[in-house]
């Protein structure tokens, strides 16, 4: 039903991409807060109209961007489009700025979403991590891949490769892959024997149309053809996920926390299919995702994109690997900004331009996530001493910071197009001084897309390419460390939905 929705949401979004004509227009008649376009009514186009504006594409006047700041902060950003998506998906009923431009600057005092209250109070000391790491269960080399045809190509070849020799399976287009059948949808289904051990990428095709390279992982299992890009990225199909034969999806729970600045914040906590709080014989890792509210389902996301963390764990678990519990911690409101950006000292010049990151509050954020939301989940869940952290942009940046601080605590770190350029090389040298790499450190996933048709992600790039050089320099392990690369992917939950169960595979070292 997932992929079915993800579908859907995706062929609106083309719609609205062709229907963003003239925005660079004003329209002083409205100041109808989240109204980008000035047509009276907030509606997906105003969301698209910020994202292109963001990405360069078009160009908003001075009253569009001021209709557009619907969180309240100085700069129009990011946050602002997936308010307005959250507001027309009925999760939100009001944006922080108000309904109309205000005549006073907004407040900061209230979250952007409603939370509950908590059923046990999340005050308990953290757990130590023991001195023997318990193991994770190795998950066989040999994985089966599942196809659904959604698109009716005539002809579905799998050109399976390694990325990083260059070795192929066949040449392309790659080998044709095999019809098991049809699901319930009418989509036929083909499949694919992958030995992971030798491959790790497949660029489904029909030997015309193709898509764009993804991996494939012990903690993959069924794809899709999740959409095609406009020309403003590339000609490509982006893949989406699921675990291929498994009807449940887990289950989500919320919980609201004190946040040490004196507001609530919303943590979600997703349980695989098959959890049983009833059964303590059976422990579960547990992954803590910072920016945590685009995890497990479309409506709260920027195109209709999520990180399909809970398909890429129930495919791992199909593959005879551990189940694991995945904690988001929310950032969806107009202080997300400070509260992911780690105080390392002056940040880069220009690097403000978007958002607030002088004098960050990742200190907090960080001792929030140690002492408040672990101890938590760890009193409440059946689950053992394997934790990651991980998260993508500003997330990626403090998941590292978490990592960093704490590095007794966590198995792995993922920083997926992080925004380590807030920094200079210089003030990162003087930070890794201060840490000591000699003893067991986590394992680092780092990833970052270079499209030619994505400022953002390339202006992320530079650095976050850097970061596994600069560990080594100050003594970090190599084999510890991996940083992969992708010149399709742009700033998006589609692409880090792709990557994530790579991340999953060499941060528990499948």
């Amino acid at each position: 039903m997932k992929r079915i929705v993800s579908l859907l949401l995706t062929a609106a979004l083309a719609v609205s991409l062709l229907c963003t004509t003239a925005f660079g227009v004003p329209v002083a008649a409205s100041n109808k807060i989240g109204d980008v376009d000035g047509d009276g009514a907030v509606a997906i186009i105003d969301a698209t109209a910020i994202q292109r504006h963001l990405a360069d594409l078009v160009q908003l006047s001075a009253d569009q961007i001021a209709r557009g700041k619907v969180c309240g902060n100085p700069g129009l950003s990011i946050l602002d489009a997936t308010a307005i998506q959250r507001y027309l998906a009925g999760l939100i009923t009001a944006f922080p700025a108000g309904e109309y431009l205000p005549t006073e600057a907004p407040t900061d005092d209230e979250p952007l979403i409603e939370t509950v209250k908590p059923t046990e109070p999340a005050t308990q000391p953290p757990t130590q991590a023991p001195t023997q790491p318990e193991e994770v269960t190795k998950v066989k080399n040999n994985i089966t891949i599942y196809f659904s045809n959604n698109k009716n190509w005539t002809t579905v070849n799998a050109y399976i490769y390694k990325q990083s020799t260059g070795a192929v399976q066949a040449q392309w287009p790659g080998q044709k892959m095999t019809l098991k059948g049809t699901n319930d949808i009418g989509e036929q289904i083909y499949t694919a024997t992958v030995d992971t051990s030798k491959y790790d990428r497949v660029i489904f095709n029909n030997g015309t149309d193709q898509t764009t390279d993804t991996p494939v992982t012990k903690a993959s299992s069924g794809y899709f053809l999740n959409s095609k890009k406009s020309a403003d990225y590339h000609s490509k199909f982006l893949a989406g996920l699921y675990p291929y034969g498994q009807n449940g999806e887990g289950k989500v729970s919320s919980v609201s926390m004190d946040y040490p600045d004196g507001y609530k914040k919303t943590v979600y906590i997703w349980t695989p299919e098959g959890y049983n709080a009833a059964d303590k014989s059976k422990k579960y890792s547990v992954l803590y995702m910072c920016d945590g509210q685009n995890l497990f389902g479309q409506k709260t996301t920027l195109s209709g994109f999520e990180w399909e963390c809970d398909e890429s764990v129930l495919s791992l678990m199909q593959n005879g690997g551990d189940g694991i519990i995945v904690v988001g911690v929310d950032n969806s409101t107009n202080k997300r900004d400070h509260e992911l950006t780690p105080n390392l000292g002056n940040t880069a010049p220009g690097t403000n331009a978007y958002g607030s990151y002088t004098n960050g509050g990742g200190k907090v954020y960080s001792d929030f996530v140690v002492d408040t939301v672990i101890p938590y989940v760890e009193k409440n869940y059946n689950v053992n001493s394997i934790r990651g952290i991980a998260g993508s942009s500003s997330g990626g940046i403090e998941a590292f910071y978490i990592g960093m601080e704490h590095m007794d605590k966590f198995r792995y770190i993922g920083a997926l197009s992080p925004a380590f350029v807030l920094y200079e090389k210089a003030t990162w040298d003087k930070y890794l001084n201060t840490k000591d790499f000699s003893g067991n450190v986590p394992r680092i996933y780092f990833f970052n897309g270079n499209s030619d048709k994505d400022q953002l992600e390339q202006t992320l790039y530079t650095n976050a390419v850097a970061m596994e050089g600069w560990l080594k320099a100050h003594g970090y392990p190599a084999e510890k460390m991996v940083t992969v690369t992708d010149n399709d992917a742009i700033h998006s939950e589609g692409f880090w939905a792709l990557y994530f169960p790579e991340m999953l595979s060499f941060g528990l070292d499948l």
